[in-house]
């Protein structure tokens, strides 16, 4: 999965870049034992010493590339699920919606739309794979409700169009109703694995 970044590198409060880096860090991984404060430092350093040398270069660097490096010098040094928090919650992939019709449960949508896939001879694989990652990502927000709460995928039509080479609507139909079966199912192992009384709805905000 490769985040498409549309916003150029603007720290916010006129941080350094090493700070800027390092809160995104801080922000989304404070309660993993992975890292110490020390390592997330150095982390931040060396991205921003990387990122810092490309913009030298005549690179054009984003925001959304920014974090994507930071995601992946995480896994570097096998912090996954640092990696993947700062992947899905730092670039905006995932982000809390508000809804009247939910009440007070928890809802948490999924931009499938910004994913784009590489490699296309696993396109599938890789997307599905993906997914799972994001609900593993996202379950602690219904730990508190025991598992009340709504999962939303947003242009689900879009993600399975490019996914398919934009083939027979029916096929593109097909593959949607699949990746919804596909979270449902693991919401439903992911309920199981956390001891939750309930199991997240699926929303789909529009195809």
């Amino acid at each position: 999965m490769i985040w498409i970044p549309n916003q150029r590198i603007t720290p916010p409060g006129g941080l350094p870049l090493t700070a800027h880096v390092q809160s995104v860090i801080e922000e989304n991984c404070a309660d993993l034992p992975e890292l110490d404060a020390l390592q997330v430092r150095e982390l931040a350093t060396a991205v921003a010493a990387y990122a810092g040398e490309s913009a030298e270069a005549g690179m054009y660097v984003e925001s959304g590339y920014l974090v994507m490096l930071a995601s992946q010098a995480l896994f570097s040094v096998g912090a996954r699920k640092a990696a993947h928090r700062v992947l899905v919650f730092g670039t905006g992939l995932v982000h809390p919606s508000e809804w009247v019709i939910r009440g007070d449960a928890s809802v948490w949508t999924v931009d499938l739309g910004r994913m784009a896939l590489r490699d296309s001879a696993a396109l599938e694989l890789v997307f599905f794979n993906s997914l799972n990652i994001i609900i593993d990502c996202v379950a602690q927000v219904w730990d508190p409700t025991d598992g009340r709460g709504t999962l939303g995928l947003r242009r689900l039509g879009d993600a399975a169009s490019g996914i398919l080479q934009r083939e027979h609507k029916r096929k593109v139909a097909a593959f949607a109703d699949e990746v919804c079966r596909a979270c449902r199912a693991k919401l439903v192992q992911t309920g199981k694995k956390r001891g939750w009384l309930h199991i997240p709805d699926l929303l789909l905000v529009d195809r």
